[in-house]
């Protein structure tokens, strides 16, 4: 008698997030994940001009702001990260809190770095990156808290 696979496949497809607002499964009060707004957007618009003589560190194709507000003490505090992909190897990247974009020269600066981003913001990621953020908050050590799928490098 064979025996079926199909409640470990079932079990594996109910961990993977299917979008970034399915990756929080727990104390969803304290913590939310979004894409930022136009608005949000426009609030880091920077002037990178004189930034753009800096090393970049990465291009990244792919990509979007990822926002994660985190609710404490009655108020919430927003960090933006840039979520994609590196356009020269394909491997997912979520920087430091960024501290600027430059729309008009595609340049994102971030606590740590400079980087490109190249194409439009993209609204949809694959499984890859959605991955890529719960490996990321598993690995700061807050995952099993939000109740994230744990997913490990």
């Amino acid at each position: 008698m064979e025996m079926s696979d199909e409640p470990e496949t079932q079990r594996l497809q109910d961990l993977i997030p299917q979008n970034l607002d399915d990756i929080i499964r727990a104390n969803r009060d304290k913590c939310r994940l979004a894409f930022a707004t136009d608005e949000e957007c426009h609030e880091l618009e920077r002037d990178l001009a004189n930034a753009a003589a800096g090393k970049v560190c990465h291009t990244l194709k792919d990509w979007n702001l990822l926002m994660i507000h985190v609710t404490a003490n009655g108020s919430v505090k927003s960090l933006p990260k840039l979520l994609g992909g590196v356009q020269e190897t394909g491997q997912c990247w979520i920087t430091s809190t960024v501290k600027g974009i430059d729309t008009h020269t595609g340049l994102v600066l971030t606590e740590n770095s400079l980087y490109r981003v190249v194409g439009p913001r993209d609204s949809e990621p694959d499984k890859h990156l959605l991955l890529h953020v719960c490996v990321w908050l598993n690995q700061r050590g807050v995952g099993r808290y939000f109740g994230v799928p744990e997913f490990f490098y």
